[in-house]
């Protein structure tokens, strides 16, 4: 078997992505757009759509009754307008990388062609994310609720006797009953937290899948779950380069906030933050950022045989 025929370890990925990117300059622009170019369009945004707001509550008689759902219309459509922007971006980002990744090369054309073909689907695959995140968080919630309800029944008297004040409850729960119930919320929330996190390592992929395999949202879901099963080792590798180099990053620049090309996970580089750091330390998350989104393209092709002939 030759070098080619055989499956690159993840040093050899590393050296190929390196190659990719130097000669791919343009791979920046969609993390750049992402991580600065979304958020001061998000604020223009929500100052265009929150000040009609406050003209109108300034000017009604009942200022609050139109602040409160006027804000929460407002607040809805910038976040559908963030997705929106956000999925775009990541579909012409996604189209990039797979040009690069198979030919070698990609150019601006790549953003449009890979904007107008993956858009679709990419948004599919995030709203699909959401749904499984606030599921688990909505399971979350209703566990701590029934955890906490024996002990807030322990305070509701059972009869109330006419009178001005109502008595005060005599069932007060014990010290270990409060110990018990906090420690079980802990136990709530950390099952919740493992099992977001576990989606979010099986999903890691997707998009990957969805440009590589040219396949719909919940099939790249599906097949990024596959992957990393069968890619699991490789999979926990990667993570451990993203963290050195992020953590390399944090020691350097001690107290930094996001931007620079965004934040999280190796998966989580679609993303973009309204606080901007240091220029030196958005170079460096920049870097980060668009290597490690190339180099799970890299390791996705070449594990799938998208790279030999």
């Amino acid at each position: 078997m030759t070098r080619r025929e055989r499956e690159m370890d993840l040093i050899e990925a590393f050296k190929k992505t390196v190659d990719l990117l130097r000669s791919n300059l343009i791979l920046f622009l969609p993390p750049l757009i992402l991580a600065y170019l979304i958020p001061v369009a998000l604020l223009l945004a929500g100052l265009y759509i929150f000040a009609p707001v406050l003209i109108v509550a300034a000017n009604n008689p009942a200022p609050l009754s139109v602040l409160g759902p006027g804000f929460i219309a407002a607040i809805l459509i910038i976040i559908v307008i963030a997705i929106l922007a956000y999925a775009y971006v990541a579909a012409a980002w996604a189209g990039m990388n797979k040009s690069a990744t198979l030919t070698g090369r990609t150019a601006l054309d790549d953003f449009w062609v890979g904007a107008k073909k993956y858009f679709g689907r990419i948004l599919g695959g995030i709203l699909a994310l959401i749904v499984i995140h606030l599921v688990l968080i909505i399971l979350g919630i209703a566990a701590t609720f029934a955890v906490l309800l024996p002990l807030i029944m322990r305070f509701v008297p059972t009869q109330i006797p006419p009178g001005a004040f109502p008595p005060f409850p005599t069932g007060l729960p014990e010290f270990s009953q409060i110990i018990a119930a906090i420690g079980n919320m802990i136990g709530v929330w950390l099952v919740i937290g493992t099992l977001g996190g576990l989606v979010f390592l099986f999903t890691l992929f997707w998009v990957q899948s969805a440009a590589l395999d040219d396949v719909g949202a919940l099939s790249a879901l599906g097949r990024s779950i596959s992957f990393v099963k069968n890619n699991f080792k490789t999979t926990l590798g990667i993570a451990a380069l993203y963290i050195i180099a992020t953590g390399f990053t944090g020691a350097i620049f001690p107290g930094g906030g996001g931007g620079g090309g965004g934040g999280g996970a190796a998966g989580g580089g679609y993303g973009f933050s309204l606080v901007i750091p240091a220029p030196l330390e958005a170079i460096f998350r920049l870097l980060i950022t668009t290597f490690f989104v190339l180099y799970m393209f890299v390791v996705y092709a070449d594990r799938t045989g998208k790279l030999r002939p």
